[in-house]
């Protein structure tokens, strides 16, 4: 075995209740460390102060031909004796002891008294043994062994074996706690480790956590290494409102830049499936993977929906490639059904979470050159809710774009080609589509831009112009093209305050831009996309909705920007924003089937942060309406033993969202250190307008210098859909859909667990946090 850096651990406190689940786990622990990337040494406790006294200091240097002793007694025949602080080195270590008989012509130590061997960073102390210089065969009776890069201790009453091969324990004790009361120990009748292959067999072993017996089991593989290895993970075990929820993950190294988690699962209520996830890099250093979730014969699905065909299934590629200048992307995901990602969550592959309304479907090829770049992409999307249509396929999409800078003039000419086609929801009958037509769109932008650096401010003319030209396959009659011209100027400055430990900057702008009426009514939508803040904040958004309807705009908006740099970690940034528009957009009534007249506006966005707190606050209010257009807010403290975080968002004038066009929603989450290892943790998302718990998570933690766990349970409310009812009927009343859509709690209690040492530390990231409670 090979190692590198000595690292140390001890424990501290008594909690019975850390391991008493263990005992569900009657699978192979981790024999594997799950990290693609090489890191850290495993279980670098001596940066959190965990400072074992048990192991011993190591040392790197070695004088393989050194003998030396107190006294030495060279016989006739080649035998020497030695006594007193004796030192024998050898290849890759050495031997110290009280006494010793050394065989010279056959380089063999034999009659070893109070020895102790340090050889590749290993220690091995012993009451009795014997060791072959060259070969490394050795016995030792009655000692402790100490593997530095597992940190681990074992107690031995024999040790027999070779230092680079394999090394055989007997009546033996496992542990890498210097107080095993206090935290885990586990008794073999033999332990076997593998020098080769840095794998480590226990057989007939009794473990111990916090001094009682919680497991025995007649074989249990561990890795000797923090290297990635094929093996077992840890098991993980969920307790959800689908009953028992196991996974037994493997984990398998395929070459340096790949490999491959396979994770068989059994869910009580549905059946046994299982999930894949393989990784993978390029030269691109992308991290690339496909995940598979498969779950055939599903139970629970047979029985609320009757259809011949009730496995359950979804996967995703993802993956990137460079090759000079041209460079290939794949997002491609597909499921069985709309409802499989919210019915069967999973923790161990990436495919979608559970606030994902769309899985993509995208393969593209870009080429970028000095001035010029291009692309062809085909896309489409599968919807995750049963009731929305999949929307449309681009296949393909082509990009072209050319752009030249100077120093005074810059400007560019693009082309946007797309053929688009239906994308059909199986599970929505033909006439819920509202817009059913097809057809290729090209879009030409044509735009230049003029700046001018004056005495105390710049001067930017920008000026634009799009030309949409449709053909539909159903229409007769040719669509003309449509011309829409813009032109934005804006008049800015730069101010700057430098110090010594600080520095503020003041941006004042003012922006005039008008885009002229065409009558867009007979254009489809073919992509729609709610990627703005609202409607009504159009400050930098030239499309409105995708690439098929241009809003006209007139408004002139005043902006003042202000950022200062505090010091090293702290900094403030402030902007403000008042805008008044000089015409109401026609184009914007027409889609949102109201009539909204000219508005004043006042913005602002607010944000400061230092290495204690982060805060932010955005904001955009009606003066003509008196109402919020959109408002964010958040804040993230960090404190020695607390972390807190909390965000809102509400946003209105969201067509097709719901009656009201708004949303309105807060997240919570803790993180607090209790005591004595433990930690508190917890969260709430909720929905402010129908006052319902969204989403919320609670739980504990326990963590010292020798084990970890972990309970926490979380609670997940979710649409549960009747899709052959909504097949069968017509709906002509809010009563029907109550009948269609019910509201189920999807709850679940999850389980983890640590032996540091012997169990790998799994930097896997539940989905559960990964992609829920963030800021909004």
């Amino acid at each position: 075995m090979k190692f590198t850096r000595q690292q140390t651990i001890t424990t501290s406190n008594k909690s019975l209740f850390l391991l008493l689940l263990f005992a569900f786990t009657q699978f192979q622990l981790s024999a594997a460390t799950f990290a693609f990337y090489e890191q850290k040494p495993f279980n670098d406790q001596s940066l959190q102060g965990c400072v074992n006294p048990s192991y011993p200091l190591i040392e790197e240097k070695y004088e393989s031909s050194l003998i030396d002793a107190d006294k030495i007694d060279i016989q006739s025949n080649g035998t020497i004796f030695l006594k007193g602080d004796v030192l024998i080195g050898f290849t890759g270590g050495k031997m110290n002891a009280s006494s010793a008989t050394y065989v010279q012509n056959q380089n063999y130590v034999k009659d070893i008294q109070n020895g102790n061997i340090n050889h590749s960073g290993n220690s091995f102390k012993f009451s009795t043994g014997s060791l072959e210089q060259d070969s490394g065969n050795l016995g030792l009776i009655n000692g402790k062994a100490y593997l530095r890069e597992r940190n681990l201790l074992i107690n031995f009453q024999s040790l027999n074996g070779n230092l680079e091969q394999n090394l055989e324990f007997k009546n033996t004790s496992l542990s890498s706690c210097s107080n095993t009361s206090e935290g885990w120990e586990i008794k073999a009748n033999k332990i076997l480790i593998n020098n080769q292959s840095e794998r480590g067999y226990i057989h007939n072993l009794t473990l111990k956590a916090l001094g009682k017996t919680i497991l025995k089991l007649p074989y249990l593989p561990f890795p000797a290494t923090t290297k990635r290895l094929s093996g077992f993970l840890e098991p993980e075990l969920n307790l959800g409102s689908d009953g028992v929820d196991l996974y037994t993950p493997y984990f398998w190294v395929i070459s340096n830049e790949s490999d491959l988690t396979i994770a068989p699962r059994a869910l009580k209520d549905r059946g046994v499936g299982f999930e894949t996830n393989y990784r993978y890099l390029t030269k691109s250093n992308s991290k690339n993977f496909f995940d598979l979730l498969f779950f055939p014969k599903d139970k629970k699905f047979r029985k609320q929906y009757d259809l011949d065909d009730h496995d359950r299934w979804a996967f995703r590629l993802k993956e990137k490639r460079s090759l000079s200048k041209i460079s290939t992307s794949i997002d491609w995901a597909k499921s069985s059904d709309s409802m499989v990602l919210l019915d069967l969550p999973s923790s161990h592959t990436s495919i979608a979470n559970q606030r994902d309304h769309y899985l993509l479907q995208s393969i593209s090829a870009n080429i970028l050159l000095e001035n010029f770049s291009a692309s062809i992409t085909r896309q489409g999307f599968q919807s995750l809710n049963p009731f929305i249509a999949n929307g449309y396929i681009k296949k393909p999409e082509v990009n072209i774009e050319y752009k030249k800078y100077t120093h005074s003039l810059s400007y560019f000419a693009k082309a946007n080609y797309a053929d688009f086609d239906i994308n059909r929801n199986k599970y929505l009958p033909p006439n819920t589509l509202k817009n059913n037509q097809t057809g290729k769109r090209l879009i030409t932008e044509i735009g230049v831009e003029t700046t001018y650096a004056l005495s105390y401010f710049d001067l930017s003319i920008n000026g634009l112009l799009i030309n949409k030209k449709y053909n539909l396959d159903d229409s007769k009659t040719p669509h003309k093209t449509t011309s829409i011209p813009s032109i934005e100027v804006k008049i800015s400055s730069l101010l700057k305050q430098p110090s010594q430990q600080s520095l503020a900057i003041l941006v004042p702008e003012i922006v005039y831009q008008k885009t002229n009426y065409t009558n867009q009514s007979r254009d489809p939508i073919f992509d729609l996309h709610q990627n703005n803040f609202g409607n009504l904040n159009r400050l930098n958004t030239r499309y409105f909705f995708g690439k098929d309807r241009v809003p006209d705009t007139e408004f002139v908006l005043a902006r003042l920007k202000w950022q200062k740099k505090i010091s090293n970690d702290a900094r403030l940034n402030i902007q403000l924003i008042k805008k008044n528009e000089l015409e109401s957009s026609k184009v914007i009534n027409k889609m949102l089937n109201n009539t909204f007249e000219k508005d004043n506006q006042i913005g602002t966005n607010i944000y400061f942060d230092n290495q204690i707190i982060r805060t932010y606050i955005e904001a955009n209010f009606s003066q003509k309406r008196n109402e919020l257009n959109f408002g964010k807010t958040g804040i993230e403290i960090k404190l020695p033993e607390t972390r807190l975080s909390f965000s809102r968002n509400f946003q209105t004038n969201i067509p097709l969202l719901n009656y009201k066009n708004e949303i309105d929603f807060a997240e919570f989450s803790i993180e607090k250190l209790i005591s004595n290892g433990y930690k508190l943790i917890g969260g709430l998302s909720k929905d402010l307008d129908s006052n319902k718990n969204l989403e919320t998570y609670f739980g504990f933690s326990f963590e010292n210098c020798c084990l970890t766990f972990k309970v926490y349970a979380s609670d997940k409310r979710l649409s549960e859909y009747n899709l052959l009812e909504y097949q069968a009927q017509q709906f002509n009343n809010n009563a029907d859909w109550k009948k269609l859509i019910e509201v189920e709690n999807k709850s679940r209690i999850n389980f983890e667990f640590e032996l540091k040492g012997l169990t790998g530390i799994n930097k896997r990231v539940n989905s559960f946090f990964s992609n829920t409670f963030s800021n909004l």
